[in-house]
């Protein structure tokens, strides 16, 4: 059964990895329906929380978590994975908060989850980049 193969490994990367649900199921090979079965089931959400330890945390551990991320996707790189988007746009939003000059030493968990979860438009980005690029030739 794929669950008994599957279901720590999918585990993992939901709660640790913050893979969603359908890159989850492409990469193990089951349905999308699959893994919101056994999210319910191990109870998954909850255990991202519990990832996230208490109700705050630091920027150290934001620092900790992206630098974890960062070597999650050069391992997925090494095994020929493609890097989900979403991922990336966490790992984005997480090394934007880590680097902004105001000090906050800790956030909230809903503060945490807004900065993670943030829609990061990189087309938009990039044609901000590019504007600004042609704006300096002008110059």
């Amino acid at each position: 059964m794929k669950r008994d193969k599957f279901f720590s490994i999918a585990e993992k990367m939901y709660v640790e990895q913050f893979i969603t649900e359908e890159e989850i199921a492409r990469r193990i090979g089951v349905c999308d329906r699959t893994i919101r079965r056994w999210k319910a089931l191990g109870d998954w959400g909850i255990k991202r929380d519990g990832f996230l330890k208490s109700n705050t945390i630091s920027k150290d551990a934001m620092y900790a978590l992206a630098k974890k991320m960062l070597d999650d996707f050069l391992e997925d790189m090494d095994n020929h994975l493609s890097v989900d988007p979403s991922r990336i746009n966490i790992f984005i939003n997480l090394t934007n908060e880590v680097i902004k000059k105001e000090y906050k030493p800790s956030y909230s968990k809903e503060e945490f989850l807004k900065i993670t979860f943030q829609v990061f438009d990189i087309d938009k980005e990039i044609d901000l980049d590019f504007q600004n690029m042609m704006l300096k030739d002008w110059d």
